[in-house]
């Protein structure tokens, strides 16, 4: 990006410049689908009058100008709802005359279509592809509609409220520190950290000593990360059913004890789990085999008819200058040449005289956006017929037509190919799964270096590598079957079925129902969220509840809040420094959304209750099992600061639907003064937003956000995962809150004596609030010893000086770590013996049996108790 953007000079809103881009893509891509059909009406034209040859350039044409109305419609709706957001004087109703105009253009272009479909069947002669006065009037009616909604447009910028109005706009937002005016200011706040069932395991020892010691009661805020989020969601929802949650002999604690195995916990759940991965996997195969299929579709009848691709006795035939032209490749390499033209022009220009911003800012627009396109048009016009160059120099018999693929074909070599294929896939992702918990340089021996470079280095590689050359051969053949076979070509039926898979696709699913969140949801609610019932059972609370965030992560009985961190993905270098690729995204009862340093505007966080029927209008998107989910989704395409570790891999997460986060409403979008999703009564409004509910789910646009790592602020939608993406300790966040104490329970499986999350935790501080940590981890640190001297730390977190005030806000820190340190219980200590990585058990291993729940449990409470149980914190801790 050149210089500032509007949002980050605040001249816009993060929803403003959004909105913006959002109509700019679409109405990029329907130039782009505009573009398309000119080749195809050329060659219908040149053969207007006589008898064959335009049937399929005519009705190809016509099944790229259906997408191009839904485009141009699209993009026209886009304009009208940014005009309507920035609501300046009356240009909102001016534009959605406008917005009509195009609607109708777009109802008359349907019928074009369709009366101009009957008129080239296979023995019909040939005709203009044109129906006299109806389109004329389409045409007239479009531009009419165009004009009027690009004077909007205009009208309502800052510089035509400039000219127009002589209105000087003021910067809409601000960059301020948020104020976190709640009642944890001078408050206890407790942290979970993630880790999975170990830290869910550790961290239930440590609430049940806090509550002991009526600390847990004395809390203004539990705050969970990831598998810390399990076990503090579970104790805020059971102490609403009684006063002592998972207290020692009780029947929800035994009940958990049987549930360790959670995520597949019986064969029930196991089937299910496989459904949902084969479920989520055949839909985005069905996504890609339709986007392969439409490019070779129209690709292979452009190489046809520019000659560039033609059939052979026995082989195809590929020529880049067919008849010596130069024509195809100048047209090929067009738009790069004009990026490289702006590029040079910059240069030339700067060289001899200073060069206007906006000058710069234009040419640097045009040189982006045509690199951006120029790159995949060259490498389809100039690539794939180079692939199908070499395909036919392949020994044996290569002749498309005879054998259009073991891959793409439903033959027998077909169904062994693609099942082998999925096979292999399906090993390495199983392969990159465990060597995400490998530490390549930790590895001692010469085997294990290697298995460990083969795990973490080579198979994401290799997995990412197989699933591109599967997709490029699938798109070569099918291109090739296209170009050189008039009975492809001319197959409508397969518009038909392709057309009806989309639909059935965006009317039965979504991005989110694709992936692994409602399974993995499922099984947490089912495992953590427990009642007491009158007659003393503990059972699981009915998953068909919605456990709305607003309603149940408040106080219950006068104790603590529940808060759940999660982070959303961002690669915004605008605002968020190289390789974080993430901001904090807070789960609060009161308000909920983004939470970051001084680099973000206003406007981060909705009210609560607002934003669940915004996400989604029966309320189950955002909910506390929902927020659980999403806190602990290690598993996904986009990891934010660890995006560095998981990014060989992401393609082939995606494309395996293992994905455990979700895409959520942008807060920074629909952030008004009042509630923009009120409740509704009556049948009509609750029909209407019901409807645009589910219309407005995520779709195929978003998946492929994550497989290619290109999350923005600005979207309408942001993907949010693991709150340890960001900062696993959840320390970050309560400090923040700027309590006068913090007990942070740390699970996390750092390399002994390294406290990496916590020195990661006191670099966030320090960076993103100005917050000085000072704590002293050398007493927890073993050496040479055979254990640490004690588990646990105190520090005291220093915040900035306030205006108007002399002394700095400051916060204790009471940090307790899941390491071995002192005397404990007989039978921890003989876990130990028999477990060299305990209590370091890798967060990939999340089947546990009773012993490994029992033991973690039974440390976390012995390590709480040696910390609370000390004088000087006991003292501390009684004072507040």
């Amino acid at each position: 990006m050149l210089g500032e953007s509007a949002g980050t000079k605040g001249d816009a809103t993060i929803e403003q410049v959004g909105r913006r881009r959002t109509f700019t893509g679409t109405l990029q891509l329907a130039v782009v689908l505009a573009v398309v059909q000119w080749p195809m009406r050329d060659a219908v034209h040149d053969a207007a009058g006589s008898a064959l040859g335009c049937e399929v350039p005519a009705r190809l044409s016509l099944l790229v100008d259906a997408t191009f109305v839904m485009a141009y419609a699209y993009a026209a709706f886009q304009a009208y709802t940014y005009v309507k957001f920035l609501d300046r004087q009356s240009w909102k109703q001016i534009a959605a005359i406008g917005s009509w105009l195009v609607f109708g253009a777009a109802a008359l272009d349907v019928v074009e279509d369709i009366r101009l479909w009957t008129e080239f069947g296979p023995t019909s002669p040939c005709v203009d592809l044109s129906t006299g006065w109806l389109t004329w009037l389409m045409r007239a009616v479009g531009l009419a509609g165009a004009l009027v909604l690009a004077v909007c447009y205009f009208a309502t910028s800052r510089f035509g409220q400039r000219k127009l109005y002589g209105v000087q706009l003021e910067p809409p937002v601000t960059f301020k520190a948020i104020k976190e005016e709640s009642k944890d200011a001078g408050r206890l706040v407790i942290t979970c950290s993630g880790g999975g069932i170990r830290s869910a395991s550790f961290c239930l020892g440590a609430l049940q000593l806090l509550r002991e010691k009526g600390l847990y009661d004395k809390a203004s805020t539990v705050i969970g990360v990831s598998g810390g989020g399990y076990m503090a969601a579970a104790f805020h929802i059971l102490r609403k059913f009684c006063t002592d949650p998972f207290s020692p002999s009780s029947p929800e604690l035994a009940r958990l004890r049987r549930q360790t195995r959670y995520l597949l916990q019986g064969g029930r759940a196991m089937f299910r789990a496989a459904l949902s991965v084969l479920f989520g996997l055949v839909v985005n195969l069905l996504l890609i085999g339709i986007t392969l299929r439409a490019i070779a579709w129209v690709l292979g009848w452009f190489l046809a008819d520019q000659q560039v691709v033609v059939a052979g006795y026995t082989e195809i035939h590929v020529d880049l200058r067919p008849h010596g032209s130069w024509h195809f490749i100048g047209l090929s390499v067009a738009l790069l040449a004009i990026s490289a033209a702006m590029f040079v022009v910059e240069k030339v220009w700067d060289r001899w005289a200073r060069m206007p911003d906006v000058i710069r800012r234009v040419l640097t627009t045009i040189g982006n956006v045509t690199l951006w396109y120029g790159v995949p048009v060259a490498v389809l016009l100039l690539g794939v017929p180079g692939g199908l160059y070499l395909l036919g120099k392949l020994p044996g018999d290569s002749s498309l037509p005879s054998a259009l693929l073991a891959l793409v074909d439903p033959t027998k070599q077909g169904v062994a190919s693609f099942t082998a294929l999925v096979l292999v896939l399906i090993g390495l992702g199983k392969a990159v799964w465990n060597g995400l918990a490998v530490d390549a340089k930790a590895a001692t021996g010469m085997r294990a270096r290697l298995l460990a470079f083969a795990r973490t280095k080579l198979a994401p590689w290799l997995a990412s590598a197989i699933i591109v050359v599967s997709a490029i051969i699938v798109l070569l053949r099918w291109t090739g079957g296209y170009a050189i076979d008039s009975s492809y070509q001319s197959d409508w039926s397969v518009a038909l079925i392709l057309a009806a898979i989309a639909v059935a696709i965006k009317v039965l699913t979504d991005a989110n129902r694709t992936s692994l969140h409602s399974f993995y949801r499922e099984r947490l609610s089912r495992a953590f969220l427990v009642k007491r019932q009158d007659n003393g059972a503990a059972v699981a609370l009915e998953y068909h509840l919605r456990l709305r965030f607003s309603d149940w992560a408040t106080p219950p009985n006068g104790g603590p809040q529940l808060v759940i961190a999660g982070v959303a993905n961002v690669d915004d270098a605008d605002f968020v420094p190289t390789q974080r690729d993430c901001v904090p995204f807070v789960f609060d009862p009161e308000q909920i959304g983004i939470v970051g340093d001084r680099s973000l505007p206003d406007g981060g966080r909705r009210q609560t209750a607002d934003y669940e029927r915004e996400a989604d209008v029966l309320t189950r998107e955002v909910t506390v099992p929902a927020a659980m989910a999403i806190s602990g989704a290690a598993l996904s395409p986009l990891t934010g600061r660890v995006n560095a570790r998981t990014r060989p891999v992401r393609l082939l997460l995606a494309v395996l639907n293992a994905r455990l986060g979700v895409w959520l409403p942008n807060p920074y979008w629909n952030n008004g003064s009042r509630p923009a999703f009120p409740e509704v009564h009556g049948i009509v409004p609750k029909v209407r937003r019901y409807v645009g509910s589910v219309i407005d789910k995520p779709g195929p646009y978003r998946l492929l956000r994550e497989a290619i790592g290109s999350p923005s602020m600005y979207d309408r939608r942001i993907y949010v995962t693991d709150g340890g993406h960001y900062d696993n300790l959840g320390l970050v966040e309560a400090l923040r809150r700027e309590p006068a104490q913090v007990i942070v329970i740390d699970a996390s499986n750092d390399a002994e004596d390294r406290f990496t999350a916590l020195a990661e935790a006191i670099a966030t501080a320090r960076m993103d609030h100005g917050i000085r940590i000072d704590i002293d981890p050398s007493p927890m640190i073993r050496g040479s010893k055979q254990r640490a001297d004690r588990a646990w730390a105190y520090g005291i977190a220093t915040h900035p000086v306030k205006d108007g005030e002399r002394t700095p806000y400051k916060t204790e820190i009471f940090f307790v770590k899941a390491l071995l340190a002192g005397a404990l219980d007989w039978d921890v200590e003989q876990y130990a013996v028999e477990h060299a990585d305990f209590p370091r058990r890798t967060t990939n291993d999340q089947f546990y049996d009773e012993w490994d729940f029992e033991a973690y449990r039974a440390l976390g409470y012995a390590l709480t108790q040696s910390l609370t149980d000390h004088h000087r914190v006991r003292d501390r801790l009684d004072d507040l």
